[in-house]
């Protein structure tokens, strides 16, 4: 992970109300507080984050991640973020894309969970095209920093074909 793109990862983890879409409240928003996150999400046991570039003009426009990996069942929770400037590109479903290869070829996984916000349509139609499917509703799930409730999608994907 290049030290260059940081700013960039930075700025998506400060946008709060893009954390809210995926069911997080940083802890905080200071550089010290952020490169510690990036430090704990780059050494989970298991898992893998990457940062996701735009080759167009170089800077990272996203990241995604695999994380509460159960070694032994070999499933993971995978998730992408999305910078605003990104989206409406098609850059979600590549992104998953990708995040589904990594976890089937290089984590060894054969199963990948999702958290999608019920609200969040373009995540859900996103997912739903790459192979996810909807397994239930989580009722209340996450509260947002303003306190507001949320229900959440619980979706998963199969990885190859098993």
């Amino acid at each position: 992970m290049a030290e260059e793109h940081l700013p960039q990862l930075f700025e998506m983890r400060r946008d709060l109300s893009l954390q809210a879409l995926l069911l997080t409240i940083p802890d905080g928003l200071d550089e010290t507080t952020l490169r510690a996150w990036v430090a704990r999400r780059k050494a989970e046991i298991g898992g893998m984050f990457r940062i996701i570039v735009d080759t167009a003009c170089g800077e990272a426009v996203g990241f995604i991640q695999v994380n509460s990996v159960h070694r032994k069942n070999r499933t993971g929770y995978g998730g992408i973020c999305l910078a605003a400037k990104a989206r409406k590109r098609g850059l979600g479903q590549a992104a998953l894309r990708e995040l589904i290869k990594v976890a089937g070829d290089e984590l060894g996984l054969i199963k990948l969970l999702s958290e999608v916000r019920a609200d969040n349509f373009a995540a859900l139609r996103a997912h739903l095209s790459v192979g996810y499917r909807l397994v239930g509703t989580l009722e209340n799930h996450f509260t947002d920093s303003k306190g507001k409730l949320y229900n959440v999608f619980l979706l998963e994907c199969v990885l190859g074909g098993e």
